[in-house]
């Protein structure tokens, strides 16, 4: 089910909803207000699902991933994509993350959308979208997590290494 619940299911949901709404303002023919309301509902909604994309990975190849783990300092690796609705909703808490391990450990962000990120995912063996996986200053991996960030326990694993 939680597959099924993503970013691009709300918005045929969302259309479906617009269309039975239309449909039935259309039957009843004195609707015209409500369907110029459920136009422009789905004109905002619309907005906001492009307004809402995550954005492009932090770097370009996957040699560059590997220099990163190898630069000698903590990295939290994560891996998401623009479809996942949990990604789009843990972006807040991972940019907060960010701020707080600035200058211990660094945050790297790979879009499965990017050559990168899928050449990431394949290499580190992420299934789900968001995952968290925090590497050591030597490169070993640490700790991983996967959905809505445990953003207390990235901090700490990030931190202990």
């Amino acid at each position: 089910m939680a597959a099924f619940v993503n970013h691009n299911s709300a918005i045929i949901l969302l259309v479906l909803v617009a269309g039975v709404a239309a449909m039935l303002a259309w039957e009843h023919r004195r609707s015209w207000r409500a369907l110029g309301v459920i136009a422009f509902v789905v004109l905002v909604l619309s907005a906001g699902y492009a307004d809402a994309r995550h954005g492009p990975s932090d770097v370009a190849t996957i040699a560059e991933v590997e220099g990163l783990l190898a630069a000698g300092h903590p990295v939290v690796l994560e891996v998401y994509s623009d479809a996942c609705s949990m990604c789009l909703i843990s972006n807040r808490a991972v940019d907060r993350l960010e701020r707080e391990l600035e200058g211990r450990a660094a945050v790297l962000r790979l879009n499965l959308n990017d050559d990168v990120g899928r050449a990431a995912a394949r290499r580190y063996g992420v299934r789900i979208t968001p995952t968290f996986i925090v590497f050591s200053p030597d490169g070993r991996e640490l700790y991983r997590e996967s959905g809505y960030p445990d953003t207390g326990r990235l901090e700490a694993e990030a931190a202990a290494s």
